[in-house]
């Protein structure tokens, strides 16, 4: 059916892009525990009063714990109650549970993640970017007919043991 592994490899991910919009499309299904998420809660408060929403924000306020919930430029502020768990401000938080009119969620999972832990992911994100870059360009070649594994690999910020 395919005459080479490029043509496979091209309709795959064709086939994943399409798959990618159609999850992005679906509309939430509590049914079928997907829970409608922050863009729907800040697009339209109202109509979610009263069900199990699943959002998510940065931490603005302490006392009460108040989160800022954004979508797109639009963003909205909601206390989080019924949860014992500390935050300070700046943290990202997850919350599960039912939306009320006062624009606050009747917490039932909480879960905080410091602000630290997206410093690291970052760090640790971009100092593998840079190794893999690095082996990319120390081991293989750019012909015009494609990459191509360098017969010796250069030297890049390796010591030269002769002597």
């Amino acid at each position: 059916m395919f005459r080479s592994r490029k043509s496979a490899v091209v309709v795959l991910l064709i086939i994943l892009m399409i798959l990618f919009v159609w999850y992005g499309s679906l509309n939430p299904e509590p049914e079928k525990g997907h829970y409608p998420g922050s863009e729907h809660v800040v697009q339209d408060h109202e109509t979610y009063i009263g069900e199990k929403v699943d959002v998510g924000g940065r931490v603005v306020e302490t006392d009460p714990l108040t989160i800022e919930v954004e979508y797109g430029d639009d963003s909205i502020l909601l206390d989080i109650s019924n949860t014992t768990k500390d935050a300070d401000e700046g943290d990202r938080i997850s919350v599960f549970g039912t939306l009320n009119e006062d624009y606050t969620i009747t917490a039932e999972n909480v879960i905080v993640r410091p602000l630290i832990n997206w410093y690291y992911m970052y760090g640790i994100s971009g100092a593998a970017a840079i190794w893999l870059l690095i082996r990319l360009i120390s081991h293989w070649k750019y012909t015009p007919t494609g990459f191509k594994p360098r017969e010796e690999p250069l030297k890049i910020f390796r010591r030269d043991d002769h002597g």
